[in-house]
């Protein structure tokens, strides 16, 4: 038994992600998307996940396909380097694979994310992984990687995720003037505002978010509005139902996906001008 006082060896970051000694919410997701970077563990909790939330596997793979359109576009707009906040598994149909020859720096508070995207990319002088916190935008920007792959004499496309869904107005706020702050005129957000609608019946909203918690997803949701306003000084260049900016059929979120309580999801970029 090692005592209080003895030097322990780190783990490596190979043996961060294959720990499987409890599932870890990383792994999860990707499994949710299709990806491989996950084990018996993580999709036993997902199983139970998807009994609570049964639209959550499309939640996840909405997002991912948002993020892969938007790099797209973003690249033929001319971006050439990307600052993706709460990035989760850095996967093969992640940014990098959409936006190639792109310096791109990835983020999250996971340390399965972080050590397997850092192995990942270690021979890849333009990708990098970092751990980064939505709370403490300020060190995320302070990062050797960020000083190093960013330059700040041209813009700079932001992803946010879906970390808006776990920070608090006041965070969400703080995190946009201080990425507006710091980004170049010229620098676009990109995310998936998820939301909710009118609540004639607030129980039921309320039911959601215990259903969430219970799921391990403590979220909160907002209204479309609010969402936006949360993000000024940032200005609004596209927001539009991701149905209609995937190019799916228009019933392709059901009403059960909606969870009763009007949820939607909304495709966005917003700009600093």
């Amino acid at each position: 038994m090692t005592s209080i006082g003895s030097s322990q060896k780190p783990k490596s970051n190979s043996a961060i992600f294959l720990d499987t000694s409890l599932p870890n919410m990383a792994r999860i997701f990707d499994y949710m998307i299709g990806g491989t970077a996950h084990f018996e563990v993580d999709r036993l909790a997902a199983a139970e996940m998807l009994k609570m939330l049964p639209s959550l596997r499309k939640w996840v793979r909405l997002r991912r396909a948002f993020i892969q359109e938007a790099a797209q576009i973003l690249r033929l707009e001319g971006f050439t380097q990307f600052l993706d906040l709460a990035s989760g598994m850095p996967s093969d149909d992640h940014l990098h694979a959409f936006a190639p020859g792109c310096r791109i720096v990835y983020s999250d508070i996971n340390p399965v994310s972080v050590s397997y995207g850092r192995s990942l990319f270690s021979e890849h002088d333009n990708l990098a992984y970092i751990r980064g916190n939505g709370r403490d935008p300020e060190a995320i920007l302070q990062a050797p990687e960020v000083l190093k792959l960013i330059n700040l004499d041209e813009p700079v496309a932001i992803g946010l995720n879906s970390l808006q869904l776990f920070l608090t107005e006041a965070q969400v706020q703080h995190l946009a003037t201080t990425l507006f702050d710091w980004a170049p005129i010229g620098s676009k957000l990109f995310l998936v505002f998820q939301t909710h609608g009118e609540l004639k019946m607030p129980e039921g909203y309320y039911k959601f978010l215990e259903l969430c918690r219970q799921a391990q997803l403590p979220i909160e949701l907002n209204t479309l509005q609010d969402s936006v306003e949360m993000l000024q000084p940032w200005h609004t260049s596209l927001v539009e139902p991701i149905s209609q900016f995937l190019g799916l059929p228009e019933d392709f979120i059901t009403e059960a996906d909606q969870e009763g309580i009007g949820m939607a999801f909304y495709a966005a970029f917003l700009l600093k001008q």
